[in-house]
C-alpha cells in the first residue's frame, strides 16, 4: 500500500492498546480471592472434562467407580464453588 493511504502505524498501536487495556480491565477488578477462586473453578472443570472423556473408553470395573467416585466428588466442589 502507497504511503499516505489508510491508518498510520501509530493509530493501529494504539488501537492494539485499547484493546489489550479493555480485554484486561475486568481482570484486574476481581479481588485475590475472586482469582484465587475462579482458577479452582477453571481447574475442576477441567479435571471434570477430562473424567468424562475417560468413562466412555475405561474397560475395567474397579477404574470404572473411581472415576464415577471422581467424578461426583468433584461436581459436588464445583456446585461449592
Amino acid at each position: 500500500m502507497a504511503r499516505g493511504w489508510g491508518r498510520s502505524e501509530e493509530e493501529l498501536q494504539a488501537d492494539k492498546e485499547q484493546e489489550r487495556e479493555a480485554r484486561g480491565a475486568p481482570r484486574s477488578r476481581l479481588t485475590e480471592a475472586e482469582r484465587k477462586n475462579l482458577k479452582e473453578k477453571r481447574a475442576v472443570e477441567l479435571a471434570l472434562a477430562r473424567i468424562r472423556e475417560q468413562l466412555p473408553k475405561v474397560r475395567s470395573p474397579q477404574r470404572r467407580r473411581a472415576l464415577e467416585a471422581a467424578r461426583e466428588d468433584l461436581e459436588k466442589r464445583l456446585a461449592q464453588l
